[in-house]
């Protein structure tokens, strides 16, 4: 089938999404209702993600922000046990890691004393208002709908389930378009420094503003400037906490100790694959980072590079390329979708059958692969992975194929 006709089958059937998207949030609800609002039924702690960042934020009220990265002891002592108010890890002492850089905690300290559900209430409405603004820095024609199609993306209940941050790198991503949309160079970089808090996800922007340094080069600075004034407020407000990590960067960045059902990248996915190669997964990972970044190479010769091409790239990219990108950080696409629909609508017939393959990919990709890891099967195949990727050579050659288009 062309991409206009399989646009056509699809286009009756789309509230069919719609419908399994808000079951997701209905299903959740109830379980969270039958827990007694603090956990789900099956006994996992509401938001159980968000308790890293509480718990770091915690500990720089109190005083004690050295200790943010002091993992075995922090465990011994049941300390996020003592924060949620119940054993809620059980014998094994279940405990959310926070990994990230000393000066993103400081962002919760403001919640940091209320309680934890009381923080986990007030991070879930600043996450669906950073949504919504995402979506309105993106100038769709019709905002409401792609806020209500975005509610119903599972990498976007991910995030808000899971208790995760996405939806701030969703609005910074958001924000960079915006300024590059408006030639305003500098000022993205400034924005795209925001994401130092998870640098892996610079890597697509990058890539794309390496390719073309005489245009971007301001584009460095700016990231570069926030860079080194979010390191030097992390050094004058928690110096204990900084030193730590630098101390224990080497394990953090290194860590892959998360649940793998839920790891969606080719480094997980041979990780999966191939679990008695380990010494093959980072050199396969490297290869395909390194046709990703051929493709945007090939991309933009081809297209000459407009924003509206090149960002989707970029955004793609950096989840591509990541050895760390997991179910919620797709969430991403969003941005990515919103401006391929919106500023090339000569190619829709492409773009809805690719969104709703990438769709349908990402809604069970992680259920699968949890299915074949709890029954033992010798080799897991992460089938999300070749997936998303085919998709993304698809919309590449899509975006490569009439450039005068794009222009």
């Amino acid at each position: 089938m062309t991409y206009a006709a399989t646009a056509e089958w699809l286009r009756p059937k789309l509230w069919v999404g719609l419908a399994v998207g808000a079951a997701s949030w209905v299903v959740w609800a109830v379980s969270l209702g039958l827990g007694g609002w603090y956990k789900d039924s099956g006994g996992q702690l509401i938001g159980a993600d968000h308790l890293a960042f509480y718990h770091a934020a915690k500990l720089i009220r109190d005083g004690q922000p050295h200790r943010i990265y002091s993992y075995p002891e922090l465990i011994a002592e049941g300390y996020q046990q003592q924060l949620v108010g119940w054993d809620w890890g059980g014998p094994s002492r279940a405990f959310e890691a926070y990994r990230n850089p000393p000066f993103y905690a400081l962002l919760y300290t403001p919640t940091a004393g209320l309680s934890y559900y009381e923080s986990v209430a007030v991070w879930t409405l600043i996450g669906f208002s950073l949504l919504a603004l995402a979506v309105l820095l993106l100038r769709p024609a019709r905002p409401a709908r792609v806020l209500l199609w975005a509610l119903a993306f599972f990498p976007v209940f991910a995030t808000a389930s899971f208790g995760q941050n996405t939806f701030i790198s969703l609005a910074v991503f958001a924000g960079v378009y915006r300024l590059l949309s408006n030639d305003r160079t500098f000022a993205a970089g400034l924005v795209a420094g925001l994401l130092w808090f998870k640098p892996q996800l610079l890597l697509g922007l990058f890539v794309w503003w390496a390719l073309e340094p005489r245009r971007y080069w301001r584009c460095f600075l700016g990231v570069g400037c926030s860079g080194a004034l979010l390191a030097a407020v992390s050094w004058a407000v928690v110096p204990e906490a900084s030193q730590a990590f630098v101390e224990t960067l080497r394990t953090n960045a290194g860590f892959s100790g998360f649940g793998m059902w839920n790891v969606v990248n080719p480094k997980g996915f041979f990780a999966l694959l191939l679990p008695e190669h380990p010494q093959l997964h980072w050199p396969l990972a490297a290869a395909c980072a390194v046709a990703g970044i051929g493709v945007a190479w090939w991309v933009r010769r081809n297209s000459g590079g407009p924003v509206a091409v090149m960002f989707p790239v970029a955004v793609f990219l950096s989840l591509w390329a990541s050895p760390h990108a997991l179910i919620y950080e797709w969430t991403l696409l969003v941005a990515a979708a919103v401006v391929l629909w919106e500023r090339l609508p000569g190619s829709r017939d492409a773009w809805l059958p690719l969104f709703a393959l990438a769709w349908a990919c990402l809604t069970v990709t992680s259920a699968l692969t949890a299915v074949q890891i709890r029954h033992g099967f010798p080799v897991v195949v992460q089938a999300g992975v070749p997936v998303i990727g085919m998709v993304g050579w698809l919309a590449a050659r899509e975006l490569a194929r009439e450039p005068e288009e794009h222009r």
